[in-house]
């Protein structure tokens, strides 16, 4: 590219410009100079290239960047000096220092022709690297995945900042984890769904009683695991808000309630408590020994509801055998029921390493069942609602009983993994399941 003299037309300027447009701008300086002043050299002025600091400081005084006109370009070739080169304002020139091959490139400036593209910084924040290794600039898709934000999920016992933000879903009033939806009063205190039927008016500020839902907070407690509220007896598991409670309802460490079936007895405490209490409040009921025991029931043409408990011990656990009489009102008529099931005084989990069998037997007639036993958790009455245990009528009685009296032979076996079904219903003849 020559040097034009005053008389050039914008024509040739245009072309100029037009061929910065389609070359790509790299402007370098030396690892230990200062930043170059972007020229544009030309083959004819020898004399310019050796001119004086004073001069290039005049140069750069006369560099027009982003418009001009055409009377300075003519004033510069006029008078010898290196003409300036009008950029696009929308063009930003950059000069980056290349220290070294093994440095990170700098970016360049693209100039397209047609329409500009404004650029965007991404940046990524990297340790050390070794000295031969050249990174190349991310592409947006990189960029965009290394700034992506990270939600921790906060429980009981990470930290005291987790510790912090589970102090804020306590209710006031039970001190419970208060689960979604939030309501809060207008001054913003909260109140779990359980208390606030309760209360008259807000248990902190004495204000109208919470009724404002707080969606924000609802979206914080998606990332919360609350732990089992029976942590203090032991229980180390931490829930999502949606299965905290159906957890709660199984756990194993929940209070043991006495499993006593038709007394009104209210009491609750540990696993390992309930045996004690068995033998200091309920001193009535026997305690036998073996795999292998009959069970007798007296007197089962009482009148109404009546039951017989009794226990056994045996694999060093204790069971709970227990036989109920209920009334059955029917329109047509009322008939009496006897249930018949075993409960191990112990967890569920441990239930399932047991299977038990009950018979009855008598004038060439016999019936059994057979089934794991329940834990005490569950109850009598849950296991007589899902049909788990032996059931018969008093017809079905009369046919085994001897002056009244009842007897069932119990055979509790320990099993290894194995897998039993339970059965739904039972007839007056031999249920036998493999």
């Amino acid at each position: 590219m020559s040097n034009r003299k005053g008389g050039g037309g914008a024509g040739d300027y245009q072309e100029v410009i037009e061929s910065l447009r389609r070359s790509q701008l790299i402007f370098e300086e030396d690892e230990n100079a200062g930043p170059e002043i972007p020229t544009v050299v030309t083959s004819s002025s020898s004399a310019s290239s050796q001119r004086s600091s004073a001069s290039q400081h005049h140069r750069l005084n006369n560099m027009v960047v982003g418009g001009g006109g055409r009377d300075n370009e003519m004033s510069n070739n006029q008078n010898g000096n290196t003409p300036s080169v009008t950029i696009p304002s929308q063009c930003q020139v950059m000069t980056p220092r290349i220290s070294s091959p093994s440095s990170v490139m700098a970016p360049s400036v693209t100039v397209t022709s047609g329409t500009v593209q404004q650029g965007k910084t991404f940046a990524r924040i990297q340790g050390s690297s070794p000295s031969n290794t050249t990174h190349s600039t991310p592409t947006v898709a990189q960029a965009m995945q290394s700034v992506a934000p990270h939600i921790p999920i906060v429980g009981a016992g990470a930290d005291d900042s987790s510790a912090e933000i589970l102090s804020v879903f306590e209710c006031p009033v039970c001190l419970e984890y208060m689960l979604p939806p939030y309501m809060q009063c207008p001054s913003g205190h909260l109140v779990c769904s359980n208390c606030r039927p309760k209360l008259q008016c807000c248990p902190t500020c004495r204000g109208p009683t919470p009724s404002v839902r707080n969606l924000g907070l609802e979206k914080i407690a998606n990332t919360v695991r609350f732990p089992c509220k029976f942590s203090n007896s032991g229980c180390p598991l931490n829930f999502h808000h949606i299965d905290k409670m159906d957890h709660e309802e199984l756990c194993e460490y929940r209070p043991y309630s006495c499993p006593c079936p038709g007394a009104s007895c209210k009491w609750q405490g540990a696993l390992a408590d309930v045996m004690d209490h068995l033998k200091k409040v309920h001193k009535s009921i026997t305690t036998l020994q073996g795999e292998d025991i009959v069970f007798l029931a007296t007197d089962i043409n009482l009148p109404g509801a009546v039951d017989w408990v009794m226990m056994q011990s045996c694999f060093d656990y204790n069971f709970m055998l227990v036989l109920e009489k209920q009334e059955k009102y029917d329109p047509a008529q009322s008939t009496q029921m006897f249930y018949a099931v075993v409960q191990l005084i112990g967890s569920k989990k441990e239930a399932d390493n047991f299977v038990y069998r009950l018979e009855l037997s008598a004038n060439r007639r016999r019936m059994s069942w057979e089934a794991t036993p329940r834990s005490i958790h569950e109850g009598v009455a849950f296991a007589i609602q899902q049909s788990d245990c032996l059931a018969f009528d008093t017809s079905a009685a009369q046919l085994f009983a001897e002056n009244g009296n009842l007897g069932i032979n119990v055979t509790i076996s320990r099993i290894d993994g194995q897998q039993r079904r339970h059965p739904n219903e039972s007839d007056a003849v031999d249920v036998e399941y493999d």
